[in-house]
C-alpha cells in the first residue's frame, strides 16, 4: 500500500461530517462525538456568512436540534448533513 492509498488516521473519539448546502457546496468539519452539534452548526453559518437561525439542519429526513451531539443521532464518519436556507412565509397584505 503507497502512502497515497492510506488515509488519515483519525481519532475514533472524532468523526468527519459534511455539511451541503441547497446549491450542492460542501464543507467538511471534524467534530467529536460527544459535542453538541451547536458548534459544528454556528461554524458553518459563520463560514457562509449568515445567522445560525437561517438554516435548518437535517440528517437522514430528521431535523438536528442544535443541543444534539453525534453519538446520539447514531452519525458515522463521512456522514452528510444538509443545510436548508428556512424559507420564512408570509403574504402580501393590500390595503
Amino acid at each position: 500500500m503507497s502512502a497515497a492509498d492510506k488515509k488519515p488516521l483519525i481519532p475514533p473519539s472524532h468523526i468527519t461530517i459534511k455539511i451541503k448546502s441547497q446549491d450542492d457546496i460542501c464543507v467538511y468539519f471534524r467534530i467529536k462525538r460527544d459535542v453538541e452539534l451547536r458548534t459544528m452548526m454556528q461554524a458553518y453559518s459563520d463560514k457562509v456568512g449568515q445567522q445560525m437561525s437561517a438554516f435548518r439542519f437535517h440528517c437522514d429526513g430528521i431535523r438536528i436540534k442544535p443541543n444534539q451531539t453525534p453519538n446520539e443521532l447514531d452519525l458515522e464518519d463521512g456522514d452528510e448533513i444538509d443545510a436548508f436556507v428556512d424559507q420564512i412565509a408570509g403574504f402580501s397584505h393590500r390595503h
